[in-house]
């Protein structure tokens, strides 16, 4: 969306102040998408301020708006042509037609890909399930700390995990019983320092992440219920696979504890 929305925009408004402009002075075609072209990058720097999609994503849609006026300008005939109606070319046109629609499908697959199909148009257009699971129309994944896109992030991530060993937490957690869908199971998690003393008055919570669909994600807080032992009762909503983060946070530290768990059917 941070590429289709204002690409989307500059390519409809662009033609249209174009030709309205063109129609207006019909000599001054290249000089109209000149400006316009300037224009349009004017326009996009401060949403782009604003709303920082990152540098590629920024360049990706400032080539676009630039290639549309750019292309407009084309099918201009020069200032001295002879005729001074507009001209359209059939080559140009057709460079910006295949442009629209590849950026149009890109769109279309990188939405699907990301948020899915509605369930009234996955209806339309997938197969009837032969039983079994019905699986989702997109694949979000699970992604609690994206540092491959941010180098300080992973820096300071790294950071963390090392002052985290140093530190010498010992961390043990499990399900007191048989996680089942629909049903309260006693989640616990022991938190002990490195002489084995227990970890009184942290905060500790676990977030579950679902590969399938970030909509599922909750996190839930344990309470103390011994000194440094940490409970609470977790009623998932769907079967299979979970990733668990476990959090315990004191006096501005911080322990992490990452892990899979299976979630039975009823």
């Amino acid at each position: 969306m941070a590429v289709l929305l204002p690409a989307g925009l500059g390519m409809t408004v662009i033609p249209l102040l174009f030709f309205l402009l063109r129609w207006r002075f019909p000599a001054a075609g290249r000089q109209i998408a000149f400006i316009l072209g300037v224009l349009s990058l004017a326009a996009y720097a401060p949403y782009a301020i604003i709303n920082w999609p990152g540098l590629d994503v920024v360049a990706m849609v400032a080539a676009i708006l630039v290639m549309t006026a750019f292309i407009l300008g084309l099918i201009s005939p020069p200032r001295n042509a002879a005729s001074q109606k507009m001209g359209f070319h059939a080559g140009p046109a057709t460079i910006i037609a295949f442009f629209a629609v590849i950026i149009l499908l890109d769109s279309i697959f990188l939405t699907i890909a990301t948020h899915g199909l509605s369930e009234n148009v996955a209806r339309q257009i997938l197969p009837e399930p032969q039983g079994g699971p019905v699986a989702t129309s997109f694949f979000p994944g699970t992604v609690a700390h994206d540092y491959q896109e941010k180098v300080r992030a992973f820096e300071d991530y790294d950071a963390a995990r090392e002052e985290q060993s140093e530190r010498g937490w010992q961390v043990k957690r499990g399900w007191l019983a048989e996680p089942v869908v629909g049903e309260e199971t006693p989640l616990r998690v022991e938190v002990r320092d490195r002489e084995g003393e227990a970890i009184r008055g942290a905060e500790v919570s676990a977030e579950f992440l679902r590969f399938s669909s970030e909509g599922l994600d909750f996190r839930v807080p344990l309470a103390e219920i011994q000194p440094g032992v940490y409970q609470a009762m977790i009623k998932a909503s769907h079967p299979g696979l979970w990733e668990v983060i476990i959090d315990v946070e004191r006096e501005g530290e911080t322990h992490q504890m990452r892990g899979m768990t299976e979630i039975q059917s009823p």
